[in-house]
């Protein structure tokens, strides 16, 4: 019996070990980040803005780790999920009813990408390609003609919370607190509706469709061989990955204040470094651990972004400039070191 007692305790060492690195790990960086927010004099507005486009990196770690799809879908159903968003505000639906329509918005992207690559046997990059270049017309389409819809006087989530929230954190912490209020609140939204979209997507993923995508993803030949259809399960995968594209679309849209059919312009290698620097400064093992580091790795990318900025006061006509430095950094740094590594082992160091 004991025997059979320490058998059975015997798995669970390294997983208990591996959360607890991981946990601390993240504690760390917390830490990290809130002494360079601090030192470089960073906004906290850049935490909500990575919690706005949180769900776009796991977007990309639902297309490319799991499904191992090549899919840059994301960039047409983000501003999609968005105008579909802005255009039931602005005729007076709530904002919680317009973002499951994102959400819905953002799905139907991601068939038409999985339709096109199962029926015409087109690769997935450029099934997507085709679909993003469609999705320009749609958005303009679902925003009635308009390349702009604000929201200006609009209910939104951030709105309906607002003067309530500031009132109160004025009362509770003195006046000063007043120009990071709604900073505060959308940390506060986002950041619970990210928390319960993981939740949701995590138990999804333990299911037997989601254990079946995930499958299809690292062995679609056995999948085929046991009898799950492949086809369904990409078709599903990448309904729901686009899906989460589009609520973050509804939330960085109401958080914008208003709705522009090029929102999602470049996303893809956005949502790419997120899942990369995640990955790199986490170094998670379990898919709870993977969905957390891909929403760390967008916090950290608005952070760094932000810090740039701070830092060397550019102006913001720069953004894009500074965004592809801060990918180029996510991307080659890990390459960088692997080849260091590489070299001290050639060369006996």
């Amino acid at each position: 019996m004991t025997v059979t007692t320490a058998a059975s305790n015997q798995p669970q060492a390294p997983d208990l070990r591996a959360n607890r690195g991981f946990l601390l790990r993240g504690a760390l960086l917390a830490i990290i980040v809130a002494i360079f927010m601090s030192l470089g004099n960073v906004n906290i507005g850049a935490i909500g803005q990575g919690l706005g486009y949180a769900l776009a990196g796991v977007t990309v770690f639902m297309t490319f780790r799991v499904l191992g799809f090549v899919d840059l879908t994301v960039d047409g159903a983000f501003p999609i999920g968005g105008a579909a968003c802005a255009i039931l505000i602005v005729n007076g639906h709530s904002p919680e009813f317009a973002i499951l329509m994102g959400f819905a918005a953002g799905a139907l992207t991601g068939m038409a990408t999985a339709l096109i690559d199962i029926i015409f046997k087109i690769e997935g990059l450029l099934a997507s390609i085709i679909v993003i270049t469609a999705a320009y017309t749609v958005t303009l389409h679902v925003m009635q003609g308009r390349s702009n819809v604000p929201l200006l006087n609009q209910e939104t989530l951030i709105s309906r919370h607002s003067k309530a929230f500031r009132t109160w954190l004025v009362e509770q912490f003195g006046d000063q607190m007043r120009r990071q209020s709604t900073n505060l609140l959308e940390i506060m939204l986002f950041g619970m509706i990210v928390v319960v979209v993981l939740v949701i997507l995590y138990l999804f993923l333990r299911t037997e469709i989601g254990l079946a995508i995930r499958a299809t993803g690292k062995n679609s030949q056995m999948v085929r061989a046991t009898g799950i259809n492949h086809n369904l399960m990409i078709i599903i995968g990448l309904m729901v990955a686009n899906g989460l594209a589009g609520v973050a679309g509804s939330l960085v849209v109401q958080q914008f204040g208003f709705a522009d059919v090029s929102l999602g312009f470049g996303l893809i290698v956005r949502g790419l470094a997120a899942v990369i620097i995640g990955e790199v400064l986490l170094r998670p093992r379990t898919v709870g651990q993977l969905l957390i580091a891909a929403v760390t790795g967008m916090l950290i990318f608005d952070i760094s972004r932000a810090w740039i900025f701070s830092a060397l006061d550019l102006p913001t006509t720069d953004i894009q400039f500074v965004s592809a430095l801060v990918v180029l950094a996510a991307l080659g740094t890990p390459r960088l070191y692997d080849r260091w590594k590489t070299y001290r082992q050639r060369h006996g160091g």
